[in-house]
């Protein structure tokens, strides 16, 4: 049932898993290993610098079955991607200059050593134009989380809060997780009934399943995993990547909410940060054009 849909819309993608490791140049957070003649990147409209979201290594990524789609996608073979964007308190990357001015992806042939913020960068959850208030942390760099990259599946045409009922979504749904389990080499723990959240609380799996009962008696399936990927089809929230991926614009780089990272890696009230390019533009290495998009369910 629906096999021929899934096939259709099925987007191969490179999900990237945290792991215990701490030296990795594929991570999330922690310095940049930018080239030393590379300058830090700031937000065009107030000056401030931006924050290091994400970094990676090119090199590094899984090729088959991913061959074909990494050719298409005109990603180089090597090299590092670096991943900047402001961290400010309305998370409103539309405004404020827009995404080109809020959100920056840089290419370098090689990495440089580790670099940290420049003094005057503003604190993550920072006012527009000022550096902190009382309500920040006083944090301008988030903890490091190495990954490792993995080939899963990802499917188009899903909604954003898919029905219970629609039974596409709960296919595309079904054929993502088995292609998790295929990468992370075991089954996702499945919780249900009444005393699931006490056991989720204890147990604190990386990735899992969460069956929850409607009042009017039907179950929705609830996939619990930090969905931090390049390519495919990206998470649905609110539109924006279902439009996207139909109009062929290319997923460079998702970047999930994930606490497990540090307490403010949040993107828009549990959302997602996407950075998107034009397949012209990944095919001359113009990714000076890429921008950066955020959105929260």
């Amino acid at each position: 049932m629906h096999q021929d849909e899934l096939n259709r819309m099925r987007a191969p993608a490179i999900w990237f898993r945290r792991f215990g490791g701490k030296s990795s140049l594929t991570k999330l957070g922690g310095l940049p290993t930018l080239p030393r003649n590379t300058e830090w990147p700031r937000q065009r409209q107030s000056g401030m610098p931006l924050h290091f979201l994400a970094q990676i290594d090119l090199s590094q990524l899984p090729r088959p079955p991913l061959e074909h789609t990494l050719d298409e996608s005109g990603l180089p073979r090597n090299g590092l991607l670096y991943f900047f964007a402001d961290m400010v308190e309305e998370m409103l990357w539309g405004e404020n200059g827009g995404p080109l001015a809020t959100t920056r992806v840089i290419f370098a042939d090689q990495s440089g050593p580790e670099r940290s913020p420049p003094d005057d960068t503003p604190d993550i959850g920072h006012p527009f134009g000022e550096k902190s208030s009382k309500y920040t942390k006083g944090n301008t760099a988030f903890t490091q989380a190495a990954l490792e990259p993995h080939v899963i599946e990802t499917f188009g045409g899903v909604p954003p809060f898919p029905d219970p009922a629609d039974t596409y979504a709960a296919a595309a749904q079904a054929a993502m997780v088995a292609s998790i389990e295929r990468a992370t080499g075991a089954p996702l723990p499945v919780f249900k009934g009444p005393g699931s959240w006490a056991a989720i609380k204890t147990e604190n799996p990386r990735e899992y399943l969460h069956e929850i009962q409607l009042r009017d008696g039907s179950v929705r399936r609830e996939l619990h995993c930090p969905q931090h990927q390049m390519l495919g089809a990206g998470k649905n929230i609110q539109g924006t990547a279902e439009s996207a991926w139909a109009d062929g614009t290319i997923l460079l780089l998702q970047i999930d909410s994930d606490r497990a990272v540090h307490e403010e890696f949040i993107f828009c009230d549990m959302g997602a940060a996407q950075f998107w390019i034009e397949p012209t533009d990944l095919a001359a290495t113009r990714f000076d054009k890429a921008w950066g998009t955020t959105e929260g369910g």
